[in-house]
């Protein structure tokens, strides 16, 4: 979705909804497991729904002959896991959003054997259908927020890093922006770039290259409140959002990180280096392009670059750099 484009009006309930919908589930799982449990999970969830309507059908008929679907296992079998061809990944079965899918599933199931004790041979009472439906529901919205997470996790999440990409950046400003247009709660943002990264890829090596990326990831991630977030932009440059921020405000938060990314040594068994971060950060309103605001940031970062590296510049106005 193109940054200039203006999001949709969202309430703020549903602005979180869509934000947890979309969280990935899993950061580091290998992607074609993931895939293909994914395919796998749709494949299982329609012929739950499947054998939903067939008991549906069922319960409305009781003593009808008919099959609507000839080719679907027994209706009584509501149980996705019956269609799974193969056991979930380690780290989607040992997911919260997995073990609230099973939840939902077992009082789903629970509620459908209750339906058809209670019908017998007639048909159930409109509150037994109700109660079955509203079981059905809250189960389609716990596996479209699972599906969601898989999704993010194959589209929004850097293979190398672990952390978001830019696909999910470009989401999530926008949806910051519009919260800000309904709170009037400004927002900042930051650009961080390694400080002299290409000589560590010269002298060391790509991979260790890649190694000191994911380390510095893992220490920007350590170092924000629980709402920030943090996005590989490309190469050795990351953004950081920080929600509902100020930027004097934001200040101390990247001041934290700064000095937490250049702690500690870093690197493998023979390599071990000092990886210092340069941060350029801007102050965003409600009606400030995002493109413009992400410029202002970049511009502030080359100040930091220039002065010395391993500082902050903040970008305090609507200024050409």
């Amino acid at each position: 979705m193109p940054l200039g484009r203006p999001p949709r009006p969202l309430s703020d309930w549903s602005c979180k909804q869509e934000a947890q919908m979309t969280k990935p589930i899993a950061d580091d799982l290998e992607s074609d497991a993931l895939q293909q449990f994914h395919a796998n999970l749709r494949l299982a969830l329609l012929m739950q729904h499947k054998a939903r309507l067939q008991l549906l059908f069922r319960l409305q008929f009781p003593t009808s002959e008919i099959e609507p679907f000839h080719d679907s296992e027994d209706a009584e079998e509501l149980d996705f896991r019956a269609f799974l061809s193969s056991r979930p990944p380690e780290l989607i079965a040992s997911h919260v959003a997995y073990h609230k899918l099973l939840r939902a599933q077992d009082r789903l199931s629970k509620r459908a054997q209750e339906a058809l004790r209670a019908a017998g041979d007639q048909a159930p009472s409109a509150e037994q259908v109700a109660q079955l439906l509203r079981e059905m529901h809250n189960f389609d919205l716990v596996a479209d927020r699972l599906a969601a997470g898989i999704t993010a996790s194959l589209t929004d999440v850097d293979e190398l890093t672990g952390l978001l990409n830019r696909v999910a950046m470009e989401r999530d400003l926008e949806r910051e922006q519009a919260q800000a247009r309904r709170t009037g709660r400004s927002f900042t943002i930051a650009m961080i770039d390694a400080d002299h990264f290409k000589p560590v890829n010269d002298t060391y090596g790509h991979a260790f290259g890649d190694r000191v990326l994911e380390t510095l990831a893992e220490r920007l991630i350590a170092s924000l409140r629980p709402r920030d977030a943090v996005y590989r932009y490309g190469g050795e440059e990351f953004l950081v959002l920080l929600p509902e921020t100020p930027l004097d405000a934001a200040a101390p938060v990247l001041e934290r990180l700064r000095v937490q990314a250049g702690s500690h040594e870093m690197g493998d068994a023979e390599h071990q280096i000092i990886q210092t971060v340069s941060i350029g950060a801007v102050e965003v309103a409600a009606d400030d392009p995002l493109e413009e605001a992400i410029g202002r940031a970049d511009s502030a970062l080359y100040r930091a670059k220039q002065a010395g590296r391993d500082r902050i510049e903040l970008a305090r106005a609507q200024t050409t750099d």
